[in-house]
């Protein structure tokens, strides 16, 4: 059995150990392999573009989690070369489109998580989509509406995402909320790899 993860930083573990990255603490606890696709400072397309390569050009795998980057991220284009850009490092085009309204990034997040979503279900590839955040209400109502549940952190028990920055470089989580992360993407998986 093989798997695939996609993600932005998070999913990359930037800013601790490999071994401690909950990608792989996660490949122990499952014993299967799991092919790391983790893009720092990506962004929704990154992981939509890793997952048609692997679902078109190299062994399908048995399921993909798919770590949804903020939606507040894409890569925008300057004579012909990708940034990729985020409210913290943008562009003029970047600042404009996020002062005419969050729905410019927010509305393609959404549909690039369906369209993933729909090659996994034409591909019969389980996705357990996941945002170590959340969002509001009605960009979940969006993704109900075609039975796509996006696991959030919603501060409850068993529905929590950890998060401290205290990985190497102060920004990203650390080796222990990783653990956790990969605890209750055990949980995850195993109930939708086993219906």
């Amino acid at each position: 059995m093989t798997a695939l993860a996609l993600g932005c930083s998070h999913t990359a573990g930037v800013g601790i150990a490999v071994a401690d990255c909950y990608v792989s603490v996660l490949s122990a606890l499952l014993a299967v392999d799991i092919d790391n696709q983790g893009v720092p400072a990506g962004n929704a397309g990154d992981v939509q573009s890793n997952l048609v390569q692997a679902l078109t050009h190299t062994q399908r795998p048995d399921f993909v989690i798919a770590q949804w980057p903020n939606p507040i991220r894409r890569t925008m284009w300057h004579n012909n070369i990708p940034k990729k850009e985020n409210i913290m490092n943008s562009s003029t085009a970047f600042k404009e489109l996020l002062r005419t309204g969050e729905k410019n990034f927010y509305c393609a997040w959404i549909d690039t998580i369906i369209v993933c979503n729909l090659l996994c279900q034409i591909a019969s590839v389980p996705i357990i989509n996941i945002l170590i955040e959340d969002i509001s209400q009605e960009y979940h109502d969006m993704l109900a509406a075609e039975k796509i549940v996006l696991h959030v952190d919603r501060k409850l028990p068993d529905e929590t995402w950890l998060m401290d920055n205290a990985a190497s470089d102060k920004l990203h989580h650390s080796a222990v909320c990783h653990r956790q992360w990969a605890q209750r993407l055990y949980g995850l998986v195993n109930e939708n790899t086993t219906q």
